[in-house]
């Protein structure tokens, strides 16, 4: 949709979603301390190769602990790219206003990956040698299949690649738009993952522990980042904001702001709710607890009170951020590997939000920590 501002001919000037946001690739090649288990291995040794050693027709070369590392950056830096951001064309698009600061968060994780990398490098034999004297009875089916370190030098590559998303000039028709339709359900979808688990902090209680609150804050910073995203979005926004900002600075939250807390678990925690909510066909009334799913769906305000308002557009609180725990629901591999190959490349992984509840967050009023963005029909979709 046009903006008002016209350009130096008169026309109106077109901003779109693309021009506001970059598409950042996360190019991180691994090691997978691998080769192909061939029939001759099967013979060297008097039984079967223990499941340590080989794994989906696999053997490992040394031990899958060393290369944890490298995976596990990854995810961080797919953490930081998705805490701001959403999945898009095989990477990751995020507002340009933030686009820097997360560059400078992933060349920090990069380097750091890279200077691992040389120390694994470094001490190659070593992890060799120590592989190979915890299974003595594979040895030579081992050392016949390590390459030299060099060729293994090859096999790492660490690099986050920004870029800008166009449709190229000489194409008569816009090959994104089906692309660019989808974006706003699958923020939806992302944030449906991150918020699972909250609702352990609610069943059961009369009151919510601040602890609890991150992953709500979270939530508000990505919905927040990319309200221009889709008209949907904001009013999602506003709702969680309102209530951050009407909670008490200190101790336990309980009765009408708690009963609130309750509807937002429900809201953030479904991908379709937060599609209605944001159309303006289901309200946080519907979503109380004890509230008659099939009763009709109320209208949702669509306008919030000056003093909210007044109070979006303050500065946030200079807190300690917290983990961002809950993104690990977001990364599961769609393949069946086996159980010890998991668990080699997520151990060390920070418990998804499932499994327990973000450290506690400091007694001070909670408030969102972004100003609120330009809204959806500001921009051409």
């Amino acid at each position: 949709m046009p903006n008002d501002a016209n350009d130096t001919h008169g026309a109106p000037t077109v901003v779109r979603l693309t021009d506001q946001t970059t598409l950042f690739l996360v190019d991180y090649h691994i090691w997978s301390g691998r080769k192909k288990l061939r029939a001759e291995d099967l013979q060297i040794g008097t039984a079967l190769p223990p499941d340590e050693l080989i794994s989906l027709g696999s053997k490992k070369l040394c031990n899958p602990d060393a290369l944890r590392v490298f995976h596990r950056n990854k995810k961080r830096v797919e953490r930081e790219l998705l805490a701001v951001g959403t999945r898009f064309l095989g990477g990751y698009t995020v507002p340009n206003t933030v686009a820097v600061q997360v560059q400078a968060k992933a060349d920090a994780i990069t380097a750091e990956t890279r200077t691992a990398a040389e120390a694994f490098l470094a001490d190659y034999d070593r992890h060799i040698d120590a592989w190979c004297a915890a299974y003595p009875a594979w040895e030579t089916a081992i050392r016949n299949a390590v390459d030299p370190v060099e060729i293994v030098r090859g096999q790492f590559r660490f690099r986050v690649r920004a870029l800008q998303i166009e449709t190229a000039s000489m194409i008569g028709e816009d090959t994104l738009a089906e692309d660019l339709a989808e974006v706003g359900e699958t923020i939806f979808s992302e944030v449906e993952q991150m918020a699972r688990g909250l609702e352990r902090a609610f069943l059961g209680k009369d009151a919510l522990s601040r602890r609890a609150l991150g992953t709500f804050r979270r939530v508000y910073d990505k919905l927040n980042a990319l309200s221009f995203v889709d008209y949907r979005i904001d009013p999602v926004v506003r709702s969680i904001r309102g209530w951050l900002k009407r909670l008490p600075d200190t101790g336990p939250i309980e009765g009408g702001v708690f009963l609130e807390g309750w509807a937002l678990m429900r809201l953030v925690s479904d991908a379709s709710a937060m599609a209605r909510h944001g159309e303006g066909v289901l309200g946080l009334d519907a979503l109380m607890p004890g509230a008659d799913s099939a009763r009709p769906e109320a209208p949702c305000p669509q306008a919030e009170d000056a003093d909210d308002a007044a109070t979006a557009k303050g500065s946030a609180p200079a807190d300690i951020p917290e983990p961002a725990t809950e993104f690990d629901d977001l990364f599961e591999d769609a393949m069946t590997v086996r159980r010890e190959d998991a668990a080699s490349q997520t151990e060390d992984t920070p418990p998804p939000i499932a499994e327990g509840i973000e450290a506690e967050a400091p007694d001070n009023p909670v408030q969102p920590s972004e100003p609120e963005p330009a809204t959806a029909q500001d921009f051409w979709f």
